[in-house]
């Protein structure tokens, strides 16, 4: 009877250690997945704020374009872009300004963006803050990539106001690829007052960004083609 009960003691104390030692190790094999990811999801996110701060053009895409030939109505306009890492609490912890303006004459500044980042659920966000179409507000404002003094006191209440424009990437090879939800980023056409809404197409990665933008009727037809070829901008300098 004795040397029964023993034998059992010694099977249930068997048991329980290797039981209880699977279950810590499948603990421990979740926990060291969630904790990988969780280093991998980081290291993109750091990635991803890195490659947008800098000095860009398109010569080298216009260049192309003038080799080749190109009809005007395919040719991109020769612009410079800065895009500069800014802090501005009232837009989030991630905020980068950019301006855009011609190539030769940088002074005439064709469009100014605060580009506001974040993380929702697996997606990088972009979201995108127009600035005013007011001469005297751009008067104020241009060049802020060289001194961001000029946007201290700006908030979002001073943007235009568009909804649903924000730009959602993920990490592709070696690049990260970012589009609008179609039909969300909606507003009235400015000559005829029906529904329109804008997509655009975003690519990143350590020396280039590309874009594309559009605008689109309800029913997916074209209404307005920013370019026919999507904008290629390398980068330069780092600021």
């Amino acid at each position: 009877m004795w040397r029964s009960s023993k034998i059992f003691k010694i099977f249930v104390l068997s048991f329980c250690l290797v039981f209880i030692g699977c279950k810590e190790s499948g603990k421990k094999e979740i926990a060291g997945s969630k904790a990988e990811n969780t280093t991998k999801e980081n290291l993109e996110w750091k990635q991803f704020l890195s490659y947008w701060e800098g000095d860009y053009d398109n010569s080298e895409q216009i260049r192309d374009q003038n080799k080749a030939k190109l009809n005007k109505e395919y040719r991109n306009k020769h612009l410079s872009l800065h895009i500069k890492r800014v802090l501005l609490p009232a837009f989030g912890e991630n905020v980068f300004y950019a301006e855009w303006s011609e190539f030769k004459n940088e002074e005439k500044v064709t469009r100014q963006r605060f580009y506001a980042f974040d993380k929702k659920d697996t997606a990088l966000v972009l979201r995108l803050h127009i600035f005013p179409m007011d001469s005297a507000f751009k008067a104020r404002t241009k060049g802020a990539y060289k001194d961001p003094s000029k946007l201290l006191g700006i908030t979002p209440e001073d943007m235009y106001p568009l909804g649903g424009c924000d730009i959602y990437f993920n990490e592709s090879v070696n690049e990260f690829k970012g589009a609008m939800k179609r039909g969300a980023c909606a507003f009235d056409a400015p000559d005829t007052g029906k529904p329109i809404y804008s997509w655009s197409q975003m690519k990143l990665n350590a020396t280039t960004l590309s874009y594309s933008d559009a605008w689109y009727h309800k029913d997916g037809l074209m209404y307005y083609e920013i370019s026919k070829n999507w904008y290629v901008f390398n980068k330069k300098t780092k600021p």
